[in-house]
């Protein structure tokens, strides 16, 4: 925001502008992985986002700089499908909730990661430095990629979204697909302007740097990341899936409103705690529950895109939507905000059918 001389507004589109091409891509992410398969179409997606960061780490203008965020989101479109249409193939859906939840913490490894280590990287190299921090993150997933992920043979696999039988049109005609995109906009919403704007928050009600309220932020992740595991195995043993994530859509609203209306910082410790269990929650449900609202099982990367439809455009309004109301009226409007997409949201899943995993 000081190198480019921008405010919240401009600075949440900048973190939110590659969601386009994760929304544009989705879908075809699904048809691809059919002809190619979900190996090549991960490998792809990765060497997207590493020649994106490539290009973004020389940019000397603002606009330069948003484009190669598009080519970052053609990555991040594919393989938000394509890991957990991976993980569908190898699990029978009973047993989708532990693998489910360790790849619902991607977003939180990354945010805890980087939270610690951002502010020293920019001192030391200026903003650039984080962009190729990420770019060295790209190369060794690339690596790690190639060398470890493959397709189960089609009669060991749960989910045959390689099988010719797939159809595009009849995944895409799936209501409760929709459905669930729609709540999971609407949690995106919420969690990524929560997410984006809690530390500049708390810098400004406690009278703190960004770098240490960057830091409590992390904290907050590392306890997601631990939660997202406790939930994926607990998630094996819920019956009744879809009323925990109501559970969790809610609970996540609240804790933004306790988060934004603090006033004492001596409260961050519990606070922190508890919101990386909240944060994960509604994650873990999300991929275990999404390919089980098309009613056959090779559709299950169909319904992944469509849900990630949703995904991405939560990630795209949330921080300038959040941003603009945190401008016009204050922090303590945008934690109602955010507490209202997710109640919001709540109400979407509620109205989402699942088909029996049979």
């Amino acid at each position: 925001m000081m190198y480019f001389n921008i405010g919240e507004t401009d600075a949440g589109w900048l973190t939110s502008v590659f969601t386009i091409m994760g929304m544009i891509t989705a879908i075809p992410a699904a048809a691809l992985m059919r002809k190619m398969g979900p190996k090549k179409i991960g490998v792809i997606s990765l060497a997207c986002a590493a020649v994106g960061g490539v290009i973004g780490a020389f940019a000397t203008d603002l606009w330069v700089l948003m484009a190669p965020r598009v080519l970052e989101g053609v990555g991040v479109g594919m393989i938000a499908v394509v890991g957990p249409a991976v993980i569908s193939m190898w699990f029978p859906a009973e047993k989708r909730g532990l693998p489910m939840g360790l790849w619902g913490s991607w977003m939180m490894c990354s945010q805890t990661l980087l939270f610690f280590i951002a502010g020293g990287l920019t001192t030391a190299f200026g903003w650039q430095g984080v962009w190729w921090f990420g770019l060295v993150a790209c190369v060794v997933a690339f690596v790690l990629y190639v060398l470890c992920v493959k397709s189960p043979r089609p009669e060991d696999s749960y989910a045959d979204v390689e099988s010719e039988d797939v159809s595009i049109v009849e995944g895409m005609k799936s209501p409760s697909a929709w459905v669930l995109s729609l709540a999971t906009m609407l949690f995106c919403i919420g969690c990524f302007g929560f997410v984006n704007w809690i530390a500049t928050c708390w810098a400004q009600t406690f009278s703190w740097d960004e770098g240490q309220a960057n830091m409590w932020v992390g904290y907050f992740s590392i306890f997601g990341v631990i939660a997202a595991v406790v939930i994926g195995a607990l998630l094996n043993h819920v019956k009744n899936r879809k009323l925990f994530g109501v559970a969790a859509l809610v609970a996540y609203g609240v804790a933004s409103l306790v988060g934004m209306f603090m006033d004492n910082p001596s409260f961050l410790i519990g606070f922190v705690i508890v919101y990386g269990f909240v944060d994960a929650g509604f994650p873990c449900v999300l991929w275990t529950m999404a390919a089980q609202t098309v009613k056959k099982p090779e559709l299950a990367g169909v319904a992944l895109g469509v849900v990630s439809i949703g995904f991405n455009v939560g990630i795209l309004l949330g921080p300038p939507i959040i941003g603009a109301v945190v401008e016009a009226a204050g922090w303590h409007a945008g934690a109602i905000a955010i507490c209202g997409a997710c109640v919001l949201g709540a109400v979407a899943l509620l109205f989402t059918k699942l088909y029996s995993a049979d």
